[in-house]
């Protein structure tokens, strides 16, 4: 039986990244999509990396009033890692838009890295 608050859209967390120790090759890029995100004030959650190169990965996210853009508002954060260490970054994104896209554009070596992402209500 769910609980009430997951009955209606919006009122709970909803999972848009979930991957554990995930791998790109250089020059790689991971295509997360389009998600329909007009209910949720804010995305949070982490994503670390480990790579032998100087920059581990960029994560990009985009916003739009509509469904497949144009993407009006883009920002992205870097994950900077060594060979045999994991770094990472808390993110906590306010929403823009109707919907949203992520994705990695870019790794420069090998990177393995783990990602999780909700949308979130408002708190």
């Amino acid at each position: 039986m769910p609980r009430t608050f997951d009955i209606i859209t919006g009122h709970g967390r909803r999972p848009l990244i979930s991957d554990a120790s995930s791998q790109l090759t250089a020059a790689g890029s991971r295509d997360f999509g389009q998600f329909d995100v007009a209910r949720y004030s804010r995305f949070a959650g982490y994503i670390q990396a480990s790579s032998v190169g100087v920059n581990g990965l960029i994560l990009r996210w985009r916003f739009s009033p509509q469904s497949g853009g144009p993407w009006q508002a883009t920002s992205s954060t870097t994950i900077s890692s060594g060979a045999t260490a994991y770094s990472g970054t808390i993110v906590d994104i306010i929403n823009y838009g109707q919907y949203a896209y992520f994705d990695i554009v870019s790794v420069d070596s090998t990177t393995i890295y783990t990602a999780l992402l909700n949308a979130e209500p408002m708190r």
